[in-house]
């Protein structure tokens, strides 16, 4: 946010933008408001004395440029009216208008896009489930590699498999455990699904696949609702000592997809709904 001048009777001297540097504050360090002689309370009306600018000699180059950047904005007068606070927009100007999305933006770190977005941020998807996905595919799950490698006196071995070592790629889908689940759904859309889980993601999101709205979507929905389910039976039996067979897992995952294909919109009357295709491509093991 910054601050336009009007009477300086709410605009914080030392904590508001009102001039070119930012809060004066950050500038000067604790020791300014007793070379500047103003308060940390003190408004910017206080540092003006009949209708100007009444500041005491500059002792340091810090508190000599804050003079300087205040000597550029018109002192505040009664005739001005209340002071205007706005905020940034998405073209580095200032409004009046707050927007979450361009004050988010604003604040964020930007980073390049990454390939499996589609993947991850669609319309139909379920947030828990994409949420999940997200990290999966960020590499930031909790996995026992990880562990160990933040020091953590834990087995590094899979709990689902137990034949290899706990990672992003052997849980999704490269374990043998995951992989029937995975294969059991991903198949009857499309032949050869890849066991990589990036690769997953880039299988989904290829050309001749994305043109399909049903079947892409489908494929979206199942890579994250496999995710979702994976990650809490391995959960369940590191804290619960409670295992599950892959069949279990398999009417979890169909049961997700279920209830949301229930609740979405038929696109148009000329193509099968999400939930119809499923039913046509479905076959329960």
């Amino acid at each position: 946010m910054k601050c336009v001048i009007g009477d300086g009777a709410s605009a914080s001297f030392w904590y508001d933008s009102w001039t070119s540097l930012g809060p004066l504050i950050e500038v000067s360090g604790e020791s300014g408001p007793r070379s500047m002689r103003l308060r940390k309370s003190a408004s910017v009306g206080d540092a003006t004395r009949d209708g100007a600018w009444h500041l005491p000699p500059a002792r340091s180059p810090e508190i000599q440029e804050i003079q300087t950047a205040i000597n550029a904005v018109e002192p505040p007068a009664p005739s001005n009216g209340p002071d205007i606070f706005q905020w940034r927009k998405s073209n580095d100007t200032f409004g009046s208008a707050f927007s979450s999305k361009v004050t988010w933006e604003n604040l964020r770190e930007h980073a390049a896009t990454v390939y499996w977005h589609k993947a991850i941020w669609f319309k139909e998807r379920i947030p828990r489930n994409s949420f999940m996905a997200w990290l999966a595919l960020l590499r930031r799950l909790p996995t026992k590699d990880r562990l160990l490698r933040w020091g953590m006196n834990v087995t590094g071995e899979c709990v689902l498999c137990s034949s290899a070592m706990e990672t992003h790629h052997h849980l999704f889908f490269e374990c043998s455990y995951s992989s029937v689940i995975w294969n059991a759904f991903a198949s009857q859309i499309w032949s050869n699904p890849p066991s990589d889980l990036h690769a997953a993601a880039a299988w989904i999101l290829s050309p001749p696949h994305r043109s399909n709205y049903n079947a892409s979507t489908l494929a979206k929905l199942l890579f994250q609702s496999i995710i979702y389910v994976i990650w809490k039976e391995r959960n369940a039996r590191i804290f619960t000592s409670v295992s599950s067979p892959t069949s279990v897992l398999h009417l979890s995952v169909d049961r997700l997809l279920r209830d949301r294909m229930l609740s979405l919109p038929t696109r148009s009357s000329a193509q099968p709904s999400l939930l119809q295709f499923y039913f046509s491509t479905y076959r329960p093991p």
